[in-house]
């Protein structure tokens, strides 16, 4: 994970493609702690829309980790919608969540964000 703070690791991932729209750090709570949308990238969701996303996102999350002790620890999430593409990352205690263009080359994007979150 790196020595960089999650704003660092927010800002870098906004840069890591032209793709990504958005890169934040949700806490268990579904709380947004860190990042956000890269400038000039309008928000699909509105308002309050966003606070339900993150709590989804940040109970999906520990549901999942029921099954960690069988299936083994989750590395990324993706959903893909007919808008954009989801994609989550455990970090820490919390969640990284990037969305990224309909037609990102997510294979990639995922491998480079969980080479970063690696170091």
């Amino acid at each position: 994970m790196s020595g960089q703070n999650s704003d660092d690791l927010c800002s870098h991932l906004l840069k890591l493609s032209k793709e990504i729209r958005f890169a934040g750090i949700i806490d268990r709570m579904g709380s947004l702690v860190s990042g956000g949308m890269k400038d000039g990238i309008q928000s699909l969701e509105k308002g309050e829309e966003s606070l339900k996303l993150y709590l989804g996102y940040a109970i999906n999350n520990i549901m999942r980790e029921d099954f960690d002790s069988a299936f083994g620890k989750v590395l990324y999430s993706i959903s893909e919608r007919e808008k954009i593409k989801l994609a989550t990352f455990p970090y820490g205690d919390n969640i990284l969540l990037v969305s990224m263009s309909r037609n990102s080359p997510h294979p990639t994007i995922v491998q480079n964000i969980l080479e970063i979150l690696r170091e």
